[in-house]
């Protein structure tokens, strides 16, 4: 998949302008809600800690994921280890991204079930804990 002779002759250039434009708008979004998540202290609550996984995932995504799919679709980098390395990046960023969605939805599944153990389990350490695993 990634060697090839001329790597910017199969350059799909409707598919790279629509990259480009999700990565800009996915680094901008999710640099709004760190920011927002910074500024207002209102917004430090149990469940905002896995919004915020979610969204230092999806800019990682944005940053260096996209970047590695519009190269590996034009056969880029031509050396197979890095190439490897490359493909292997964005699986893994795209993953961390599924799982932090994850986390999101079973937090809201279980505030909304359980109530009142979910007041009493979930802290904002538990949260702050569990979302670091999911980034890192």
């Amino acid at each position: 998949m990634c060697a090839s002779e001329d790597p910017f002759s199969k350059l799909n250039i409707p598919y790279a302008v629509c990259e480009i434009i999700v990565s800009m708008v996915t680094v901008a979004g999710n640099t709004l809600v760190l920011i927002a998540f910074k500024r207002e202290r209102k917004l430090r609550r149990r469940t905002n800690y896995y919004i915020v996984s979610l969204a230092v995932a999806d800019l990682l995504v944005g940053l260096i994921g996209i970047p590695c799919a519009i190269l590996s679709s034009v056969g880029l980098p031509k050396e197979t280890n890095l190439c490897l390395i490359s493909l292997s990046l964005l699986v893994v960023l795209c993953t961390i991204s599924i799982f932090s969605l994850v986390a999101v939805s079973v937090d809201r599944y279980w505030a909304v079930l359980h109530p009142m153990s979910y007041t009493r389990n979930v802290t904002s350490k538990f949260a702050l804990g569990k979302s670091e695993i999911l980034v890192f």
